[in-house]
């Protein structure tokens, strides 16, 4: 049975998701570009796209988040327990706080040359960077007004309330906390868990968005707030993968066949239908599109849980290395991703080739930046913890 780690103990498996789980990330903003038809919607939208390639980027997009902030829940609790509030506080401000006021206003800066770049360089302009044009000719004729948003930092932004939340209250509710945990054993409820994501996902719409805005708003915590409150109960709980590991496979399965019914009843993603705030589904198809998201989460991330259990338990040389980085991958990888988008629009190659080629290039410039200037600098001791040279 598995027990909690000790202080000299690392998670390899769940480091090793961590890594895996990034990886997936540069695939999936490189994947939108050339997804038919959610590449409207992107600011790089190539001339053409692969159904394949959109099928691809909603499967990871049902979990990838999820496990992310599952995950941070875990080592949440793991470093209370380790260290007291007190640690917990400092390091979530020097890990979460400072790298989003710190890295906000470059990024920024980033975002508005590729996007400058991208309406001088491309000649014939689709989807959202046509959106965005048309609005700086004719900002009348546009209906929506674009606003601040926290851009892909919104997940530092809501992981800082929610470890403010966790501090808050784990203080006065451990029997709370550990009264859910014991719940857990009990399959009628487990079962039915899922539907408490239901509304959230209601409130983010479909498919589940990600709450960019400057101004919070409740669906997240209905939502991620909830995996993140999953991974707080894990720990002291591992024996409830070891519980579920017969099932992995089932589960895999599961997840596959009612894919297919959420895929098809997916909402398309036009900027045109976006922008005309048409609805495609009935009440009831909602619905079922909202419960389908609900199980499909949770499900593919246990799944990634016991798949990491099973087979990413060992530590390993590349993972670790991909672990290490993938903080700073994540931090500056969108925009590196988007130039290469931009730069490849009127390159008459297959979407697949031009996919490979921003995935590859994206994620090797941020580990050769990585290695130069963050892995044994200030920087990557404000991210990872000071290291010393091998």
């Amino acid at each position: 049975m598995s027990s909690p780690p000790t202080e000299s103990q690392r998670v390899h498996y769940l480091d090793n998701l961590r890594a895996l789980a990034m990886l997936l990330g540069v695939y999936l903003h490189g994947a939108l570009a050339y997804a038919e038809p959610s590449r409207s919607v992107w600011l790089a939208t190539d001339r053409r796209g692969s159904m394949a390639i959109d099928a691809s980027i909603w499967w990871i997009h049902l979990f990838r988040m999820s496990l992310f902030f599952l995950l941070s829940g875990y080592f949440a609790k793991l470093l209370i327990e380790r260290r007291g509030h007190r640690a917990f506080i400092w390091n979530r401000g020097i890990r979460l706080a400072l790298p989003f006021l710190l890295f906000y206003p470059p990024l920024w800066v980033g975002m508005m040359i590729v996007l400058a770049f991208a309406v001088s360089y491309v000649e014939q302009p689709e989807g959202l960077l046509q959106y965005i044009i048309a609005a700086g000719q004719n900002p009348e004729a546009v209906q929506a007004t674009p606003t601040w948003s926290t851009m892909h930092l919104w997940f530092l932004y809501y992981l800082l309330m929610f470890s403010a939340i966790a501090v808050a209250f784990s203080r006065f509710t451990r029997r709370i906390f550990l009264r859910l945990g014991q719940l857990l054993n009990r399959k009628w409820l487990l079962a039915s868990a899922p539907l408490a994501l239901v509304p959230g996902i209601f409130g983010g719409g479909l498919p589940v968005a990600a709450p960019e805005s400057f101004v919070p708003t409740w669906w997240p915590f209905l939502f991620y707030g909830l995996f993140y409150l999953g991974g707080w109960l894990l720990f002291g709980h591992e024996d409830f993968l070891d519980q579920l590991q017969p099932y992995c496979w089932w589960m895999a399965l599961a997840s596959t066949l009612l894919f297919v019914p959420y895929y098809w009843l997916l909402p398309v993603l036009d900027i045109k239908i976006i922008l005309t705030g048409q609805s495609q589904l009935s009440a009831g198809s909602y619905l079922v599109e909202c419960v389908l998201t609900a199980y499909l989460a949770v499900l593919l991330t246990i799944t990634s849980l016991l798949i990491g259990q099973r087979f990413l338990a060992r530590s390993n040389a590349w993972l670790k290395f991909c672990a290490d980085s993938s903080y700073w991958v994540y931090l500056i990888h969108l925009p590196v991703v988007l130039f290469l988008q931009t730069l490849l629009i009127p390159v008459p190659w297959v979407v697949w080739g031009k996919l490979c080629v921003v995935t590859i290039g994206a994620w090797l410039f941020c580990v050769a930046t990585y290695l130069v200037f963050v892995r044994y600098t200030p920087i990557g001791w404000m991210l990872n913890g000071r290291r010393t040279f091998p």
